[in-house]
């Protein structure tokens, strides 16, 4: 027994196996160290597959920024690989449209225009056949073709072995020309000394 007072401290039975409220262990030391390397492993665990499936989900890391600049690099390259071709193609296609629409232009301006008789100038009219009556009759050939006869006569010059039709200058060529046509002479001479288109009938003149 002991030699203090009994207190409310006292009434735990002697036999029991508690010794004291403040020394009882509800866990024993040695289950505490494994516990804690048990909850180190599982965190340890939990972060591992975290890294492993949630964040190249999330595109961090060098094969998800690689694998977009990739795929972009071919693309760009077909995008532009199609555009030169077609824009080449027209420039053969457009040089011989160019050639025909350009010699079609030269062409009207390189030609000079024709010129034109003009039959209000009046003709005259020799004969130098020795057929009477031949300047009269050429005379009113012309005239059903629209000429006006300023002169119907005998030519004075020197004998002629065919049929001329004489003109002065280029001005007169157009006019002695459409006579010729008319008349079949095909013999044409420039002379000054005419003034206006003469046609001399020669020998054979039909």
């Amino acid at each position: 027994m002991s030699q203090y007072p009994r207190d409310e401290f006292d009434k735990v039975p002697e036999t029991s196996t508690r010794q004291g409220v403040h020394r009882e262990r509800l866990i024993p030391a040695r289950s505490s160290g494994i516990g804690l390397i048990i909850t180190v492993g599982v965190l340890a665990l939990l972060v591992g597959l975290a890294a492993y499936f949630v964040l190249p989900r999330l595109g961090i890391g060098a094969d998800g920024n690689a694998s977009p600049m990739a795929s972009e690099t071919p693309g760009a390259e077909s995008s532009e690989s199609p555009e030169p071709s077609p824009s080449e193609t027209p420039s053969p296609s457009q040089s011989p449209s160019a050639t025909p629409s350009s010699s079609a232009e030269e062409t009207p301006s390189a030609t000079p225009s024709a010129p034109v008789a003009d039959k209000t100038q009046p003709v005259v009219v020799l004969n130098a056949s020795g057929v009477s009556g031949l300047g009269a009759s050429i005379s009113a050939r012309i005239g059903a073709d629209g000429w006006a006869t300023a002169q119907v006569g005998n030519w004075a010059g020197t004998p002629l072995q065919t049929s001329v039709i004489f003109y002065n200058g280029e001005a007169q060529r157009a006019n002695a020309e459409e006579l010729s046509a008319l008349l079949g002479i095909p013999t044409l001479s420039d002379s000054p000394e005419f003034s206006n288109v003469t046609v001399v009938a020669g020998p054979g003149f039909q």
